[in-house]
């Protein structure tokens, strides 16, 4: 009688089933816990400066831009010649607001929405950024966008969002 064989074979497939039963709530309760990182914005901005009126960022299309999750940093580009210095420096969200600058970055605006346009007005009375520039060498700033003498040349505009860069535009350096 050969009947005896079955049993152990039927026993073996109902453990594999009851071990696969197990393993799917698990993971389906273990993926419950786990938290998801939002994900970083996706836009595209225009950006132009002028050594006498400033700075405009436009945001063009797509996502909105968090203003208290990014960071906005200022680059020489080849443009400006090879010694000039190739760190980049952080920009003070304070300094980004509506065109009356009753609103900042920092106090008011929350969020960059396509259509929408920011500012980072000159406020020195040199006609300059020269607070975009505070942690410059002396000996550097001779290489930096608000010199008359960079007009023409260009730097970059980089935004970071939770230390992912998602933006880097080109900007011309106008009089």
């Amino acid at each position: 009688m050969r009947e005896k064989a079955v049993s152990p074979v039927i026993g073996v497939l109902l453990m594999l089933t009851l071990t696969l039963i197990i393993a799917a709530i698990v993971n389906s309760y273990a993926g419950g816990l786990m938290t998801t990182e939002s994900k970083a914005p996706s836009l595209t901005l225009q950006v132009s400066y002028s050594i006498t009126n400033g700075m405009q960022i436009r945001h063009i299309s797509g996502d909105p831009l968090p203003t208290e999750s990014v960071k906005l940093m200022v680059r020489p580009s080849d443009t400006m010649g090879k010694p000039a210095p190739q760190f980049p420096t952080v920009v003070n969200k304070s300094l980004i607001t509506n065109l009356t600058g009753t609103q900042s970055w920092t106090s008011g605006i929350t969020s960059l929405k396509p259509g929408e346009i920011n500012y980072i007005l000159n406020t020195s009375s040199s006609g300059n950024l020269s607070h975009l520039q505070e942690n410059i060498p002396e000996s550097q700033k001779q290489y930096w966008f608000n010199q008359s003498s960079n007009i023409g040349n260009t730097f970059f505009l980089e935004i970071y969002y939770k230390n992912t860069m998602i933006s880097k535009n080109e900007v011309l350096i106008e009089g």
